[in-house]
């Protein structure tokens, strides 16, 4: 008779949700960055959201101790149901695993299941929408968001950076031209100084480090910045450095299209039609090779992209996807063009990569994107030309530039972030 409660006891529990089914043969090496690890991953957003707002043109940074979360929604593009979890990891400020054991930074197992989820209604391909309010870790720092299968840790599927932040030190900042003279009509430079108030740093220029990004996009970030005059006295370091270290191309302001609706063209948007299958193809007017003379353009988001169907329907989940194709009149290149931008995490990789019609001397690629206002660039990977060389690279272009003020206490192992700012490069 005991044996028999104990049995029933076990069903119920097991009925309450089915066992996910183990995949132990499934193993991923882990990337400690922005990285989708299959072609199922739709649009992924990882936002900070307040008392259920999302604020969705914000980076995926928050405050220790504030009211704020991260709030994470993705889809796959499959009609199968998956049981998925998150993990958190610790990163270094280089964004290598920390030594740090979970219970140092996570006041919770560090094993989340997944359990908001919807199918799409009336679309053409059909998804699963999944949503996810990421647990806030107790230090400040860089950190990995990793979703996989449950059953199997190793088998992910995609992984985010997001970091919080412990604004214990003063920024001011000044964007100016650049004081290399053969960059002044491109560059932007970043001119800085930090006060870390109490923070006890008996050698700063190892103690502390300041990573610069633009426009949030990792792969082009400034590392290890050294102070240009530091008064150990005040806690003040100043970095107005007379190389190239603090400078970033402005690039262009970004080209973009507004696909919100399908119903009719919107901007930059040519042509939308359906395939006999059901599927949206969506043409993009013909972009040219921008000129040397800067124009302004105040409607690009700097290289953000918003989830947005006004269609009639939930965004989640009843937003097109469409198959978005993107056209560019140049001459050939050396080396690869790739279309860049929020939406795709800035990777150069097989999806953006644009091909060449020699006959009429346009680059062409098609991306599976949601319903959306979108920026892009085109950037070229070649030797010896600028990355900028088809968008052009201004001094006056509006960007957004963060700086993240990194501190390592005498004897510990991990790196928090003790400085946190946010700008724009007009409002100096």
């Amino acid at each position: 008779m005991k044996n028999l409660s104990i049995l029933t006891i076990l069903f119920l529990f097991t009925q309450c949700e089915p066992v996910p089914t183990q995949s132990i043969s499934v193993e991923k090496k882990m990337i400690f960055d922005n990285y989708d690890y299959e072609s199922i991953i739709g649009a992924t957003q990882l936002l900070p959201a307040e008392n259920g707002q999302i604020a969705f043109l914000e980076n995926p940074v928050v405050e220790l101790g504030d009211n704020q979360a991260l709030n994470l929604q993705f889809d796959l593009m499959t009609t199968k149901f998956e049981y998925l979890a998150a993990k958190i990891y610790h990163c270094n400020k280089d964004w290598t695993k920390s030594l740090l054991r979970d219970m140092e930074f996570l006041g919770e197992i560090n094993t989340f299941r997944i359990t908001e989820y919807d199918f799409s209604l009336n679309t053409n391909p059909s998804y699963i929408n999944y949503r996810f309010e990421v647990p806030k870790p107790t230090l400040s720092g860089n950190y990995i968001l990793s979703i996989y299968r449950r059953g199997n840790p190793s088998d992910i599927l995609f992984n985010r950076k997001f970091l919080v932040v412990k604004n214990q030190s003063v920024i001011e900042q000044q964007v100016r031209v650049s004081t290399t003279v053969s960059k002044r009509d491109e560059n932007q430079q970043i001119d800085f100084n930090v006060n870390y108030g109490n923070i006890q740093a008996n050698n700063p220029t190892q103690d502390i480090s300041i990573v610069l990004l633009q426009n949030h996009r990792w792969q082009d970030a400034r590392h290890n910045l050294k102070p240009s005059l530091i008064r150990p006295n005040d806690n003040y370091m100043e970095f107005r450095l007379l190389t190239l270290e603090n400078n970033f191309p402005g690039w262009n302001e970004f080209r973009f299209f507004d696909m919100r609706t399908l119903s009719v063209t919107g901007r930059n948007v040519r042509d939308i039609s359906t395939t006999p299958n059901g599927k949206i193809q969506v043409k993009l007017a013909l972009d040219q090779k921008r000129e040397i003379v800067y124009t302004q353009n105040l409607r690009d988001v700097n290289g953000n992209f918003i989830i947005q169907n006004n269609d009639p329907g939930d965004v989640s989940l009843n937003a097109d996807y469409a198959h978005v194709n993107f056209y560019l009149r140049s001459e050939e290149f050396n080396g690869k063009v790739y279309v860049i931008g929020r939406f795709n995490n800035w990777v150069l990789g097989d999806e953006n990569i644009m091909r060449y019609d020699k006959l009429n001397e346009i680059y062409h690629t098609s991306i599976l994107l949601k319903q959306g206002y979108y920026d892009y660039h085109y950037l070229v990977d070649a030797v010896d030309t600028p990355p900028y060389v088809l968008e052009r690279s201004h001094f006056q272009t509006e960007n957004d530039y963060e700086i993240f003020v990194y501190y390592r206490k005498p004897g510990n192992v991990n790196d928090e972030i003790i400085g946190y700012k946010r700008f724009n490069s007009r409002a100096n």
